[in-house]
């Protein structure tokens, strides 16, 4: 502690109020430090029971736990050594550390108090007393509006304004604030905040003694972080400015990094994990190592079907024999998104270019039909493939009307057998057409994102070479191949790319246009792979193979990114 009380500076207190309240810097430096030892105390407690076996927990939570334990050691520890050499990392060390341990404790307060259940009562009382709270908001704006004219009529330099409009507004300001009370008061009334009170203290007093723990861990870790950001510790510790700017970015952007690595990057790792594992999300998991990969991308060759290993269907007919698969589903759903990958992606593509040069043209309207185009892009999906679903029923859908009108109109005019009318096509029930219907409903649904893609593109491209262009005689199918289409090669690289990167990730079509029929309906004929993942983990409890089938679908989408990027790249070098 000698290397903490080695700082004159560290002696003085802030001037005002928040003397009585805070303690001498090198006291509240000595309290932060014994806190360290005490966490680090607390985590190898819990450590000893995790690696001890004395707590009786499944694999993964006994990983998981042991793991953050350990770490929370290994943190503490380094925090309270930096501080008791005074060194200057020791104050963001500390911050950092108690930040995050501060974090922890409040999801496992809010998992011991059971608080999803008291906010799920919290909501329904909320809604119940939904109207008053809507008058009490009204009330709010009419008294703001009031306050408002008042200052405008107060200004010194207007000076006809009529004693009977004041009037009115006092009048306008007192009916606002009465309003606010009545509201509030019928709102706070059939909110039953006491009847929430006592469900909390309810859920409180279920472990009291660990819920107490809980608080008063919390309370100490939000001190010791207050103290460590303080300004007096940042003087202590001599701290720059750029590098108080700089945390100080770090602090504001934390909660989405630590939402980032809480939802995304940890169930990513998790499902990593869980893919060399067979489970089926309650009983202990049984590690498999490669087993699950193996199963879902098993092949062989044979001569013939009867002479294919036990467990493997024939999938495939080959001049030298039959192909076999262990998992013949997946390779089923390679296939079908694979034909969904080579006939949606030029549907999403080519006629956003095509629609975009005609923007470009500046015909009148452009700008109107511009924001036509981009409305499927911002329309819900589920909603839009729910009318698209209406319009492809077989019976009584549009679709199936309009081509029985064309076919009408062309046995008026074309002689021979006549074309059949009514139409009937099963756009969703026939297994040789369903793919092609949800086709049909992911092209029309990313064109008009890709439109506007391609038209901020266009308006990129010098007009100089347009008209240089002309002057040379070049007619506009000429400058569109030479001049147009080469400039929007960045452009291009991208939206296709990211159209094939949702093409492979096709789900909430598919699912939505099945509905209530099995998702893959008709006959596996609409199976993609995360329809698949879905299926695995879902409905079969396969969690361990549906992650498997996830991170192959992951290689999958990597490696065509990864080929794209080096072929923009490779003609980016050669131009």
């Amino acid at each position: 502690m000698s290397a903490i009380t080695a700082d004159p500076s560290a002696r003085t207190t802030p001037r005002g109020p928040s003397r009585v309240l805070q303690p001498p810097l090198n006291v509240a430096l000595g309290l932060v430090l014994a806190w360290h030892v005490a966490a680090a105390l607390a985590f190898g407690w819990i450590a000893w029971n995790i690696f001890g076996a004395i707590w009786q927990l499944d694999s993964i939570p006994r990983t998981a736990i042991g793991i953050a334990a350990t770490v929370g050691i290994i943190a503490n520890v380094a925090a309270a050594a930096l501080l008791a050499r005074g060194s200057r990392r020791a104050r963001m060390t500390s911050f950092t550390v108690n930040y995050l341990t501060l974090i922890l404790l409040i999801v496992l307060l809010f998992q011991s108090l059971t608080l999803a259940d008291f906010l799920d009562d919290f909501a329904a009382a909320f809604n119940a007393a939904f109207l008053p709270f809507i008058g009490m908001a009204v009330a709010v704006a009419w008294l703001v509006l009031a306050r408002r004219i008042a200052a405008r009529l107060a200004d010194g330099e207007r000076s006809d304004v009529p004693g009977a409009l004041g009037a009115t507004v006092v009048g306008m300001r007192w009916i606002g604030l009465v309003a606010i009370a009545v509201f509030s008061l019928i709102w706070l009334w059939m909110l039953e905040p006491l009847q929430l009170l006592s469900l909390l203290a309810d859920s409180y007093s279920g472990t009291p003694a660990l819920n107490t723990a809980y608080v008063l861990a919390i309370g100490i870790l939000l001190w010791c972080a207050v103290t460590m950001w303080a300004q007096r510790t940042a003087v202590r510790f001599n701290t720059p400015a750029d590098k108080l700017e700089s945390q100080a970015g770090w602090l504001f952007l934390s909660p989405n990094l630590i939402g980032f690595l809480l939802f995304f990057a940890g169930p990513l790792v998790f499902s990593l994990v869980i893919s060399f594992y067979a489970w089926d999300g309650i009983t202990s998991p049984t590690f498999v190592g490669l087993g699950n990969y193996i199963d879902t991308l098993g092949l062989t060759v044979a001569g013939s079907a009867n002479e294919l290993p036990s467990g493997y269907e024939d999938i495939l007919g080959a001049p030298f024999g039959v192909i076999g698969a262990s998992d013949p589903l997946f390779w089923q759903s390679i296939s079908n998104i694979m034909v969904f990958l080579l006939l949606a992606v030029p549907l999403a593509v080519i006629p956003a270019l095509v629609l975009a040069v005609l923007i470009q043209t500046g015909y009148r309207g452009t700008k109107t039909f511009r924001t036509i185009f981009f409305v499927p892009a911002v329309a819900g999906v589920i909603g839009v493939t729910l009318i698209w679903k209406q319009m492809l029923n077989s019976t009584v859908g549009f679709v199936n009307w309009f081509i029985g009108w064309v076919n009408g109109v062309i046995n008026i005019f074309v002689p021979g057998d006549p074309m059949p009318v009514p139409v009937e096509i099963g756009w969703l029930s026939d297994p040789s057409v369903a793919l092609f219907a949800v086709v049909l409903v992911f092209g029309w649904s990313q064109f008009g994102f890709n439109t506007v893609l391609f038209t901020a593109g266009m308006q990129g491209i010098p007009k100089e070479l347009h008209e240089a262009a002309m002057l040379d005689g070049a007619g506009s199918w000429r400058r569109f191949f030479s001049i147009t289409l080469p400039s929007l090669r960045a452009t291009t690289f991208f939206v296709v790319a990211s159209t094939v990167i949702l093409a492979l990730q096709l789900f909430d079509i598919v699912y939505a246009l099945n509905q209530p029929n099995p998702v893959g309906f008709p006959d596996n004929a609409t199976l993609t792979p995360v329809v698949y993942l879905y299926q695995l983990g879902f409905q079969q409890d396969a969690f361990g193979q549906a992650s498997a089938v996830a991170w192959i679908l992951f290689i999958l989408i990597f490696s065509l990114t990864l080929l794209q990027f080096r072929r923009q790249r490779r003609y980016a070098e050669e131009t």
